[in-house]
């Protein structure tokens, strides 16, 4: 899968007339690699610790051109602090937070877009898009003894 992000990376640098370049490309492997969904300082600090000589000011400029390129797409959680992902082709997901520890959990059911046309026609408003991000506590933030259970559901 990691090829295939690269290998749109590099078509979507070239019609701009960029080059994949050390940082970018460490960039676009950190998080091929990685399945959370690191801040800009773990970013740094993961891309730092292969490639030793890379400044925290290159990360960032690095991180601007990939979203404005749409490799990468930042999710801004509650607390706003961004953190960021591969905009994988034709991944559209939403996110879990726990509100203890920061976990991000993906999760892939859309239901917001079966009701997408009927809030157009009411609104006269042209969805384009839209995130989702729930807030709660992960199982390992469960108190103790509280076992979470979906079976009344």
């Amino acid at each position: 899968m990691e090829d295939i992000i690269l290998e749109a990376a590099k078509e979507k640098l070239r019609r701009k007339n960029y080059k994949l370049t050390m940082p970018r490309l460490s960039v676009i492997r950190y998080l091929a690699r990685e399945k959370g969904h690191p801040d800009i300082k773990d970013l740094f600090e993961g891309i730092r610790a292969e490639k030793n000589g890379i400044g925290m000011a290159t990360v960032y400029r690095t991180v601007d051109l990939l979203l404005e390129l749409g490799i990468i797409k930042a999710i801004t959680l509650k607390g706003h602090y961004l953190r960021y992902e591969l905009n994988w082709p034709d991944d559209h997901h939403h996110h879990l937070v726990c509100k203890r520890c920061g976990h991000v959990t993906e999760f892939g059911n859309c239901y917001f877009q079966s009701i997408c046309r009927e809030i157009e026609l009411v609104t006269r408003f042209k969805i384009e898009e839209h995130a989702l991000e729930a807030y709660g506590l992960c199982p390992q933030c469960l108190p103790a003894g509280k076992d979470y259970s979906t079976e009344n559901m």
